[in-house]
């Protein structure tokens, strides 16, 4: 265990925990955006920027990228910090005035949008949760492609993507509701591909598509019930096998 200073309170972490992750652990807020417990960090958006000061010298560091391997003073909330938080949150609400966790930081930072740089309103801020949630699937589906302002996330020429197994991992990390879906009895549609969804025999729900069962080879025989039912239904065979014993 390492002893660090967050805000003048000593904490205790295990070697390698990242800055976020020990002030979250110890009851510190440090606001984030691109980061999720689920995901490998990356550091793409930048709010959770803190000032440590090592060995007599101080910096501004992304707290989900940077390990803690020796003892360190950290200042999750210095004017330094605030202000950087700021400059990453202007640039934000400039192009994403719709998205209510911008909205929600800004109100808590008092940044107000300048409609003189306004850009078309866009809900994507690309953090790339939703591309790391498609490559940790092991699918790849999806990619932010572009450079500058014409960045975005999309499938290989914007079309179908045969690797897209409607698994909605990506809609489901997007912090700001950017990526939509259409879902009706049986069918699904994200990223120009309609795909087919299997209900589950016994308790009615539409529990996965046919892509990502033949994705995970799951046999035939075995597509007619949802995780939950089938465990239920091997739970209570198992313990008609075992009275009859």
């Amino acid at each position: 265990m390492i002893e660090i200073i967050i805000d003048g309170k000593p904490v205790k972490v295990k070697k390698g925990t990242t800055i976020l992750h020990a002030a979250q652990a110890n009851g510190i807020e440090i606001p984030t955006l691109c980061n999720h417990e689920g995901l490998v960090p990356d550091g793409n958006c930048r709010l959770c920027s803190v000032e440590i000061e090592d060995k007599g010298n101080k910096k501004i560091v992304a707290s989900c990228m940077f390990p803690v391997t020796r003892t360190i003073s950290v200042q999750a909330n210095s004017e330094r910090v605030k202000k950087a938080r700021r400059t990453v949150l202007q640039l934000l609400i400039n192009r994403n005035p719709k998205s209510p966790i911008i909205q929600q930081l800004c109100l808590a930072y008092d940044v107000k949008r300048e409609e003189r740089f306004a850009l078309e309103p866009d809900l994507c801020i690309r953090c790339g949760r939703c591309v790391r949630a498609c490559e940790a699937n092991g699918t790849k589906a999806i990619a932010l492609v572009g450079i500058g302002f014409d960045r975005h996330v999309a499938p290989p020429y914007e079309l179908e993507s045969a690797a897209c197994i409607g698994c909605l991992s990506c809609a489901t990390v997007c912090p700001t509701g950017k990526i939509t879906y259409e879902e009706s009895p049986g069918k699904r549609k994200i990223w120009h591909k309609e795909f087919d969804v299997l209900q589950c025999k016994r308790c009615g729900i539409y529990f996965a598509t046919k892509d990502m069962l033949d994705w995970a080879r799951r046999p035939e025989n075995d597509r007619d019930y949802c995780d939950h039912c089938q465990k239920y239904i091997e739970s209570v065979k198992f313990l008609t096998e075992s009275q009859k014993k």
